[in-house]
């Protein structure tokens, strides 16, 4: 008997312990826990809440942050809803927060998701506040932007095609598309001269560089004879200079009457007697002048 009642205890401790866990489980991570936390209370108005339930979650940055206190309630005004929302007491949103409708997925859970400006946070929104929400960005949304997208895409093709039949129909009338084709024929036929007439220009400019290039080297070539000449030019001038100045044999020559007399019989003998016989016979020949015009030269 002793046993019996020993073992019945320790089994009855046990199950105890395991229900008392499973029971911290449920507060900790079920709802359940939730009527133990402190929370104040806002109000949003959204002009559409669908799917909103009591009990969705109000997510900040991801986080859990309080839940929606009761299903959306139609305004007095008849524009949009208001949804109660219960957040906990020791969160706090900055004013000019957004609070928008969201979904996880596209078949998911709605949800209130909290967007706070950028920024620090210098004030709050107070306990009882009332604020807008914006637009909800769901998969309704996006199927009516689709819908107007499309509608939008029918009416653009229906004037596209409106146009390319007035086109067809008033702008190019048969006679119109007649001429034009001529008038490409002859562009085309044109074009083909055209072409044959620069593959001929090609030929000619080819020989016109090969021309150039003949006078290039020519204009080389007579660099150095213009050189030359420059030098032969310049050398008559030097002479020409000092013939004129004074300076030198040819200015000797062509002042001095005695030394061109000289001159001319020396160059007379050696015509005459040559180099090995040579004799002043030209001095003899050459009559001497009168002493009447030697007194009257000066």
């Amino acid at each position: 008997m002793d046993r019996d009642r020993t073992l019945e205890l320790k089994v009855g401790v046990f199950v105890a312990i395991g229900l008392v866990m499973i029971a911290a489980f449920v507060v900790k991570f079920g709802r359940l826990g939730e009527g133990f936390k402190t929370y104040y209370d806002l109000t949003v108005r959204f002009k559409d809440a669908s799917g909103l339930l009591k009990g969705s979650d109000v997510l900040l940055s991801g986080a859990r942050i309080g839940r929606v206190g009761g299903g959306p309630r139609l305004l007095r005004e008849g524009e949009g809803v208001a949804v109660p929302l219960r957040i906990y007491d020791y969160v706090k949103i900055p004013k000019g927060s957004k609070f928008i409708v969201g979904s996880s997925g596209l078949l998911g859970d709605r949800f209130v998701s909290v967007m706070t400006p950028p920024g620090p946070a210098t004030e709050y929104l107070p306990k009882n506040a009332v604020v807008d929400g914006a637009p909800a960005t769901g998969i309704d949304d996006l199927t009516h932007a689709g819908s107007q997208l499309i509608e939008e895409l029918r009416g653009t093709v229906q004037n596209i095609n409106g146009t390319f039949t007035r086109l067809n129909t008033e702008a190019l009338p048969p006679e119109t598309m007649r001429n034009l084709r001529t008038s490409i024929d002859h562009l085309s036929e044109t074009t083909d001269s055209l072409a044959q007439s620069s593959k001929k220009l090609d030929g000619v400019v080819e020989k016109a560089d090969a021309a150039m290039a003949s006078a290039k080297k020519d204009a080389d070539d007579l660099q150095a004879p213009i050189a030359e000449a420059r030098k032969t030019f310049s050398a008559a001038t030097q002479l020409i200079r000092e013939a004129s100045n004074g300076n030198g044999l040819l200015a000797s020559l062509i002042k001095d009457s005695d030394m061109a007399r000289d001159m001319r019989a020396l160059i007379a003998n050696l015509r005459a007697h040559g180099v090995l016989f040579y004799r002043d016979s030209a001095a003899r020949a050459t009559p001497s002048p009168s002493p009447a015009k030697r007194r009257s030269s000066p």
